[in-house]
């Protein structure tokens, strides 16, 4: 299903947005990407401040960008304290007109983090960004600029691994994310991601992420049920996105993918051996997908014609991993029930 943007303003008086970022990508990805996040934030916001925006934004965002609040609000929120000893560079870093925020409840995690998160901040608009993740240039306005349309509830860009090196190229083809999509306009996508993500408010604080039990990823699934109950659609806006970085090193593939194969058995709450035949099917279907895709766009990402046959192990020994956490977690749970993302 696609749309064009193309409604008039809903409000006159300004509006103010809210960055939420949670600090727990941090553990495997580093602290030196999270910074980057933040120069690029900065940024994007300089930018609509000054009133320069993309050539390609249409007219109605605009008019509703310049209906912004002079100040934005920035949230940090943690799992670990160790974040706010980094509080007075991060403030250095980032333009006078952000109000920034370090927030730390101890051993809560992913999801929780954003919720807790949402629920100190003050924003009309609140939008959820990962610690890891580098947004392209012009993504804020696309993205805010969303809501000039009143039936846009809630937005998300595209997520994409950049194909920067070879891991890079092989988990741009065969992971979680499709390649980037050069196509414009918006979308109702089949799945969508908490790594860059927008929502009025009100939205937002009626549902907010539902627990998972003792995954680390699912709530973005039950959210879009959630929503779609109450008759409100989940957007991608295409002409954006952000790039997400591939595991950090041979531990990270490892614990991620066994993460994913405990995640894909724990779906259904009654442990049985379906859980572990689901793993194993959606490996499967991942990695097919991922051979037909390095096949087809293997020169799209800048792979070599003799990379093929390593991309394509490196993917076989992902995915085997992937049921191997299906297979510990239902005979041996608690080899698996620790790792965390």
């Amino acid at each position: 299903m696609t749309s064009d943007l193309g409604c008039g303003p809903q409000t006159s008086s300004p509006w103010r947005l809210s960055i939420i970022i949670e600090w727990a990508n941090t553990i495997w990805n580093g602290e030196a990407r999270a910074v980057q996040l933040l120069d690029r934030l900065g940024e994007e916001w300089r930018e609509i401040c000054a009133d320069r925006y993309p050539k390609n934004l249409p007219g109605e965002a605009i008019e509703f960008l310049k209906r912004r609040s002079p100040r934005i609000e920035l949230l940090i929120v943690s799992g670990v304290a160790g974040v706010t000893s980094l509080e007075a560079d991060i403030r250095r870093r980032l333009p006078e007109s952000f109000d920034v925020a370090i927030h730390v409840c101890e051993g809560l995690e992913y999801y929780p983090l954003k919720n807790f998160g949402a629920g100190r901040a003050r924003g009309d608009f609140l939008l959820f960004v990962d610690s890891d993740v580098l947004p392209e240039k012009g993504w804020l306005a696309h993205l805010l600029g969303s809501f000039a349309r009143p039936d846009v509830h809630v937005v998300c860009g595209q997520t994409y691994v950049e194909p920067r090196d070879f891991i890079s190229r092989t988990f741009a083809l065969g992971w979680s994310y499709q390649l980037r999509d050069e196509s414009a306009g918006f979308i109702t996508p089949a799945k969508f991601y908490a790594n860059n993500i927008a929502f009025r408010a009100d939205v937002f604080h009626q549902s907010g992420f539902a627990p998972v039990g003792l995954r680390s990823r699912g709530a973005c699934s039950l959210l879009g049920e959630a929503l779609e109950r109450r008759g409100i659609c989940v957007w991608e806006n295409r002409t954006t996105g952000v790039d997400h970085p591939p595991p950090a090193g041979f531990r990270h593939i490892v614990v991620r993918a066994l993460v994913h194969g405990r995640d894909y058995y724990l779906k259904d709450s009654e442990r049985s051996l379906d859980g572990v035949k689901r793993a194993a099917r959606i490996a499967r279907e991942r990695l097919v997908r991922g051979y037909k895709e390095t096949s087809r766009h293997w020169r799209k990402v800048g792979l070599r014609r003799r990379e093929i046959p390593a991309a394509m192990a490196v993917m076989t020994f992902y995915y085997g991993v992937v049921v191997l956490g299906g297979v510990l977690t239902h005979f041996r749970p608690a080899l698996t029930i620790r790792f965390r993302l």
